[in-house]
């Protein structure tokens, strides 16, 4: 495309500028594309019908256990973890809390090996020692992450089979990402709040798995009433 009024260089330079946006996006998209595995090859779209739910498990570490590309660490903590409400049957997800505050961040990930490292910044917590470090996320599309220097840690258990609901985020047939919300005192036509949406709207109820195609109740925001939607993908 040439710009009326630009000269050769000028039109040379914006070429090359547009085709340095260009790789930084893709670059960008192939980034994150490697924070997530599932079962195939391809990564979930919010286009089309749902044919079969798909199940993904988030890994934000290398490895090497060096967070993993696309990643960028905005905050750097020290806190004692325990295994994650959040994503229960997923041995990597943790809870982690800070002396600083009572928020739980939830979830939370320790890499495949631990990873020994020492909180520079806090003379306390480097002598209590280390046991790993974690990584922080609310959302699995999220790329700012926050790193938690792991300075005690209550041992895992193996998950017993309940009617808990094991995922932490759904993404919706049109695309609308939810988060689990724990503790929320709120029911609507018999079911309890389970999830809050990006939408503004909310979730309710256990998923119905009995389909290729999970589904569940969903209220869109402003909307009194409850619908069924299926869900694209779901997250351990």
């Amino acid at each position: 495309m040439t710009v009326p009024g630009l000269g050769r260089k000028g039109q040379h330079a914006l070429r090359q500028n547009r085709a340095r946006r260009l790789t930084a996006l893709v670059s960008g998209l192939l980034a994150a594309s490697l924070l997530m595995t599932g079962c195939g090859d391809t990564e979930p779209s919010a286009a089309g019908p749902v044919a079969e739910t798909r199940t993904m498990t988030l890994h934000p570490f290398t490895d090497e256990g060096e967070p993993a590309a696309g990643l960028r660490v905005i905050q750097k903590v020290s806190a004692r973890c325990a295994p994650s409400m959040l994503s229960p049957e997923n041995e990597r997800a943790r809870r982690c809390f800070t002396n600083e505050t009572s928020v739980a961040m939830d979830p939370c990930f320790v890499p495949d090996r631990p990873v020994v490292e020492r909180d520079p910044d806090n003379e306390a917590a480097r002598e209590l020692g280390m046991k790993t470090v974690a990584l922080c996320v609310s959302d699995p599309r999220q790329t700012d992450v926050t790193k938690v220097y792991v300075v005690e840690e209550t041992p895992t258990i193996e998950p017993e089979p309940s009617l808990l609901d094991p995922h932490w985020s759904l993404e919706l047939a049109d695309g609308t990402h939810c988060v689990k919300a724990l503790g929320v005192p709120e029911i609507r036509e018999g079911r309890h709040l389970s999830y809050s949406c990006d939408d503004g709207g909310s979730l309710y109820g256990l998923l119905d798995e009995t389909r290729k195609a999970w589904r569940i109740h969903h209220r869109a925001e402003g909307s009194e009433g409850l619908t069924v939607s299926e869900v694209r993908t779901a997250w351990r």
